[in-house]
């Protein structure tokens, strides 16, 4: 526009000269219209942070500020090393359902498969194929090098860490399972402080019992064993980059205050609570989705305020409360968390993730859609914008229930579950089981079909996707959080 009008001023001089060479009258331009001015370019907004960002090999010395996921590190395979390897009943472990791991619902556990590419160690389960005709593989986290790779991965997407689950059921009083989260751990510290990532021992406390001097002095008992065997007192020492929270070592109990008549009480918890205090551990408690109101899937009981209050942060599990289409209903419900959180000196966590679908373990579920991503980013969209500062993120490995970040197979190249043998899938009384014949006579909510009627195949990243897309989408999350990118609805291109 600009320069069309300097050859429009540059002609009415030519023109003013030739009339005026010419002795006629002097030609008066026109008025000139000033410049209509560019409609203004909207503003970016960005986050910004309640908290000092972390710098790259300096110690973890608090959750705020960071992205961290949960890790399940359970996955294991006939000849990994582990004992329970070496059992029948326990060999493919967390792969396995009704005690195999073959094509076909209820006979196997995972819903995504993992890719495999970038593995050093494989195994082959032997009747699973991928599309092409060839023995689909899977790895063990009995493994140390799978271990790496995972937190190889995390460094280079900008994840901050994991909380390393620990299954009470599976660890206490239970020699195979023990062996292999302690080889598991053991492996995790050392990707710790490899790739510099942030780690945080969590006890999931399905599996505790409320006789409870036994399975107390035990839990206590083998959190100081941790404590011991990598020094985490001491930063200098083995672990620098163990997490931290109010100048201690941080240790999570996770189902603390739900309502599903857990066996055991808010009373054993204040209990194990006090036993890691008097260790030296700051506490970070997983509690129900209505913690704060005391209703819908948490206990009613006061008592569950007065243990929050005396811990240093929460998480509250999202998983199954909603999908994209309902987020928004939940959009206060974070937003007066963080606020309570805020007056009762609490850090809040909001859990965020991407998907979910467990139908090979329970058929009658449904399917909680990733949308390509835009289910997980709402969600780290939303919590920052709220005045989180610090997500939790389910979960890097949990391939079982489809919630898994790490890189798993697009749906075109998981591998076929349909099985070679016919069987029927029966639904009774609240659980499952397999039938070789057709059960007749069910009543209510019961329900027999054939297992090939029932068409649960394998779920896999969105065709179109890389896939590493999730690892990339949690870590645009963590610039969002820090203010290196805008706080948009949308995430950046890549």
């Amino acid at each position: 526009m600009r320069l069309n009008k300097i050859y429009y001023l540059v002609l009415c001089a030519l023109l003013a000269g030739a009339t005026s060479c010419g002795g006629g009258d002097a030609f008066i331009p026109p008025a000139i219209e000033p410049d209509e001015p560019d409609p203004p370019t909207p503003e970016e907004v960005y986050n910004t942070p309640d908290f000092t960002p972390h710098v790259d090999g300096e110690p973890f010395d608090t959750y705020r500020g960071l992205v961290m996921a949960g890790y399940q590190g359970w996955f294991g395979a006939p000849g990994d090393g582990c004992s329970h390897s070496k059992h029948t009943n326990t060999q493919w472990y967390h792969y396995r359902e009704n005690d195999m791991f073959e094509p076909g619902v209820l006979r196997n556990s995972i819903d995504f498969w993992p890719d495999m590419k970038e593995y050093e160690k494989q195994y082959t389960p032997g009747k699973f194929k991928y599309p092409n005709g060839e023995a689909a593989t899977v790895y063990s986290a009995y493994d140390e090098s799978s271990v790496l790779l995972h937190f190889k991965w995390m460094k280079e997407y900008g994840l901050d860490g994991v909380f390393m689950q620990r299954f009470v059921g599976e660890v206490i009083n239970n020699p195979d399972g023990k062996d292999h989260f302690d080889k598991v751990l053991e492996s995790a510290m050392k990707g710790s402080n490899t790739y510099q990532r942030a780690i945080c021992v969590m006890y999931d406390l399905g599996g505790f019992m409320s006789d409870n001097s036994r399975n107390t002095n035990a839990v206590l008992t083998d959190a100081q064993a941790i404590m011991d065997k990598f020094q985490l007192l001491n930063r200098n020492a083995k672990q620098k980059y163990y997490l931290y929270q109010g100048g201690k070592p941080l240790i999570v109990l996770w189902g603390v205050g739900f309502n599903d008549n857990r066996p055991y009480s808010l009373n054993d918890i204040e209990e194990l609570m006090n036993g890691l205090k008097a260790k030296g551990f700051s506490i970070m408690l997983g509690v129900p989705t209505y913690w704060r109101e005391r209703r819908n899937d948490a206990l009613p009981d006061a008592k569950l305020h007065d243990l929050i209050k005396a811990a240093d942060v929460i998480m509250p599990w999202f998983v199954g409360r909603f999908g994209n289409d309902n987020y928004s209903n939940f959009h206060s419900l974070v937003e007066n968390d963080i606020k309570w959180c805020k007056e009762n000196k609490v850090e809040y966590a909001p859990l965020c993730f991407p998907g979910s679908s467990d139908r090979n373990m329970h058929p009658n579920n449904g399917i909680n859609s990733r949308v390509g991503g835009k289910f997980l980013w709402n969600q780290m969209y939303h919590c920052i914008k709220s005045g989180a500062q610090l997500l939790y993120i389910a979960m890097f490995d949990e391939i079982d229930e489809g919630t898994a970040i790490y890189k798993c197979l697009n749906q075109s190249d998981v591998p076929s579950n349909e099985s070679a043998v016919d069987y029927y899938v029966v639904y009774q009384n609240g659980g499952y089981r397999i039938s070789s014949k057709m059960v007749e006579g069910l009543t209510g909510n019961d329900w027999c079909q054939r297992a090939k009627d029932l068409n649960i195949t394998f779920m896999g990243i969105e065709d179109g996707l890389p896939t590493d897309h999730y690892l990339w989408l949690v870590g645009q999350g963590k610039k969002m959080l820090r203010g290196e990118i805008p706080l948009k609805a949308s995430w950046p291109s890549r």
